[in-house]
């Protein structure tokens, strides 16, 4: 049996990843979108450790920056248990894909009337 790692991702939408030296193999990672879950914060995706590792090393992040990678909005982990608390542990962290508040870019709620 393949070793497995879990890929957690804060992005609203899924992402299709490829592998850089067989773009016909590709794993799409869930979005917030997929979640089955209202109101949750990440979702995650079951990746094969071979694949995830390549797909890592050509995204390196000091000559190839991937800005989910850089901003948090996608990170590894081992086991689902460990997803939650890196997710806790990032969900201050800014992507640039949260939700804007309405109430500060001077929407106001219907009246009732």
């Amino acid at each position: 049996m393949a070793d497995k790692v879990i890929i957690g991702s804060k992005l609203p939408f899924g992402l299709v990843i490829k592998h850089p030296s067989d773009p016909s193999k590709k794993v799409t990672l869930s979005g917030l979108n997929s979640s089955k879950i209202v109101g949750a914060t990440f979702v995650t995706t079951e990746v094969d450790a071979d694949f995830w590792e390549a797909w890592k090393a050509s995204h390196d992040q000091k000559t190839h920056p991937f800005q989910p990678i850089t901003s948090g909005a996608i990170f590894e982990t081992k086991n689902q248990a460990s997803a939650g608390a890196i997710a806790k542990e990032y969900s201050k962290r800014k992507t640039g894909l949260e939700p804007l508040n309405p109430t500060d870019h001077g929407v106001k709620p219907a009246s009732k009337d």
